[in-house]
C-alpha cells in the first residue's frame, strides 16, 4: 500500500484524494494547503492529516507519492522539493509554465532517480482513446482535418490565479493543452501554429481558436473558451478520406442544467466525467501511476509529452499576441 501526500486541496486535490482511496493500492498520509481549513475538510474523508505546511509532508520517509495540485506557477518548486525528498511525482498539468522549467522538473527527477508523470488525463477519456485508435489503425485512412472544441465558464479558483496570466498561462496554456497534448497522441509534431484570442477582464472572460498544420499534413482547429455561459462541454471531429470520427458531450448527457454556479458564479476548475461508468478517466490515470511507480508498466504519458504538449501552447500565446504564424 503506497502512502501518499497530495499537495494542494482545491477541486483537484479532492480528485486525487478520491482515486487513490478507490484505487485500493493507496492511502493518503497527508493533505496540504495553506489554507488549512481546505486542507481539513478534505483530509476527513480519507483519515489523512492536513497540513498548512507541504515540507512537513516530505520530511516523512514513508510517504513514497507526492501529488502536485497547486497551481501551475508552483510545479517546478514543488516537483524539485518532492524530488530531493526521494518522493515519485504525479503533477496535474500543465508541467509548468515554461519549457525549460519542465524539463527542469524531469532533469531532478531523473537526477533523484525518481518516476515523475504529468496528469494529461484527455488520454484516458473512452472517447479519445477510440478516436487514437481509429486513427493509428489507419481505419479513418489519410487524416485531412480535426476540429477540437473545450469551453465553459471561467474558472474560479484561490485568489484569482487564473485570470493571472503570469501564473496560470491563460486559456491556452491551461485549457486548449489538453487538445494539443491529444493532437500530437494521434498525429505527432506540430509544425505551426496560428491562433487569434479574445479577452474580457471584467467579468473574466476568455476565448481563442487556434490553427495547427502538423508535420503529417494534417490541420486542425481547436476552439477553446471560458467564456460560454452553459457549462462545460467538448466536442471533435476527425476526419479521414476514409471515414470520419466526432464525439459531442452534451450528447452524453440526458439533461442539461444551467445555474449561476455552472455559469462561473462558483469555486473551482471543471472536472469532466466520462459516461462510461468502469473506465472513470481520472482513477484510471491514478492507477496507471501507481503501477508506473511500483516499475510494473510505463506510462501512457511521459514528461516529454508534456513538455511537448507545452511547446504547442507556448506557440500559440506566441502567436496570439504577435499575430503571426508561430514555427515549432
Amino acid at each position: 500500500m503506497h502512502r501518499v501526500a497530495v499537495l494542494g486541496a482545491g477541486t483537484m486535490g479532492g480528485v486525487h484524494v478520491d482515486c487513490y482511496v478507490r484505487s485500493g493500492q493507496a492511502e493518503v498520509a497527508y493533505v496540504a494547503d495553506p489554507r488549512l481549513e481546505l486542507a481539513q475538510h478534505i483530509a476527513a474523508t480519507c483519515g489523512a492529516t492536513p497540513l498548512a505546511d507541504p515540507e512537513a509532508a516530505l520530511r516523512d520517509p514513508e510517504v513514497e507519492i507526492v501529488s502536485i495540485c497547486l497551481p501551475t506557477y508552483l510545479h517546478r518548486e514543488w516537483a524539485e522539493k518532492a524530488a530531493v525528498a526521494g518522493k515519485h511525482v504525479f503533477c496535474e498539468k500543465p508541467i509548468a509554465l515554461s519549457c525549460e522549467d519542465g524539463r527542469a522538473m524531469i532533469e531532478a527527477c531523473r537526477k533523484a532517480e525518481v518516476k515523475l508523470c504529468i496528469g494529461h488525463v484527455l488520454r484516458y477519456f473512452p472517447e479519445y482513446e477510440a478516436a487514437h485508435d481509429d486513427t493509428a489503425a489507419g481505419r479513418l485512412g489519410r487524416i485531412g482535418v480535426a476540429r477540437l472544441f473545450r469551453g465553459g465558464p471561467f474558472p474560479v479558483a484561490w485568489s484569482n490565479w487564473y485570470s493571472d496570466r503570469r501564473r496560470s498561462g491563460g486559456l491556452l496554456l491551461d485549457l486548449s493543452i489538453h487538445d494539443f497534448d491529444f493532437l500530437q497522441w494521434c498525429f505527432g509534431p506540430v509544425e505551426r501554429v496560428y491562433a487569434r484570442r479574445i479577452k474580457n477582464e471584467q467579468p473574466p472572460l476568455e476565448h481563442a481558436l487556434t490553427v495547427l498544420r502538423m508535420k503529417s499534413g494534417a490541420i486542425a482547429h481547436v476552439e477553446g473558451s471560458w467564456a460560454h455561459p452553459g457549462g462545460f462541454h467538448y466536442r471533435f471531429e476527425i476526419c479521414g478520406d476514409a471515414g470520419m470520427v466526432e464525439f459531442d458531450s452534451t450528447k452524453s448527457q440526458p439533461l442539461s442544467v444551467v445555474t449561476r454556479q455552472a455559469a462561473g458564479q462558483g469555486p473551482g476548475v471543471a472536472v469532466p466525467e466520462s459516461p462510461l461508468a468502469d473506465k472513470e478517466p481520472y482513477l484510471r490515470e491514478i492507477c496507471d501511476f501507481l503501477a508506473y511507480a511500483r516499475g510494473e508498466s510505463e506510462p501512457r504519458v511521459t514528461p516529454e509529452d508534456a513538455v511537448a504538449a507545452l511547446a504547442v501552447s507556448l506557440a500559440a500565446i506566441r502567436s496570439a499576441d504577435t499575430g503571426e504564424v508561430v514555427t515549432l
